[in-house]
């Protein structure tokens, strides 16, 4: 016989599988990459070559179907690179607004999420799912809607677009705030 468990026990639960699948992908992600960084040889450097772009000046190379840019030191990975997204216009807060602050992230897409997380982790203070959109706090709403957009509003930046266009949405917001479009 199955236990009854609450509403809000259940929803615990859920959040919390969430956050170790988020905490899984990320350290999958940062691991692949140092092992690039660290174990990478002259063959395999060779073989990277040919499988790189430059776009505004930034080096992006392919990677176990990522694309890795490092700026300024830091390593930054999408799934997708700049070519390969159509550009839209925004006008949204660079990446300095995230520095040592909390990011509050409103997302069903997990794998939207996960590019968020890994290449603002290093600047925000800490990254907490949250139900809520509460434009006092850097909140970013990645929400499905049958047009693609990406706009700030207050301290909320919402990045909507098609389910399976969630993902080059969200490297395109990067791409912004990372200031890799000119």
């Amino acid at each position: 016989m199955r236990k009854i468990i609450s509403k809000e026990i259940e929803e615990k639960r859920a959040k919390r599988n969430r956050m170790i699948l988020g905490f899984f992908l990320v350290f999958i992600m940062f691991f692949s990459v140092a092992e690039y960084a660290f174990l990478s040889g002259p063959d395999t450097q060779t073989n990277t070559e040919t499988n790189s772009i430059t776009y505004n000046g930034f080096k992006f190379t392919s990677q176990n179907g990522y694309w890795i840019l490092n700026k300024d030191g830091t390593n930054f990975i999408f799934r997708y690179n700049p070519n390969q997204i159509t550009p839209i216009n925004t006008e949204i807060n660079g990446v300095e607004s995230y520095y040592n602050k909390p990011l509050y992230i409103k997302t069903n897409n997990i794998n939207a999420e996960s590019e968020i997380r890994t290449n603002i982790a290093v600047f925000a203070e800490g990254i907490i799912m949250t139900d809520k959109e509460n434009c006092a706090d850097n909140t970013i709403i990645i929400e499905s809607k049958n047009e693609s957009n990406i706009y700030q509003k207050e301290n909320c930046v919402y990045i909507q677009g098609a389910e399976s266009e969630l993902v080059k949405l969200t490297d395109e917001f990067l791409f912004d705030i990372l200031n890799i479009r000119s």
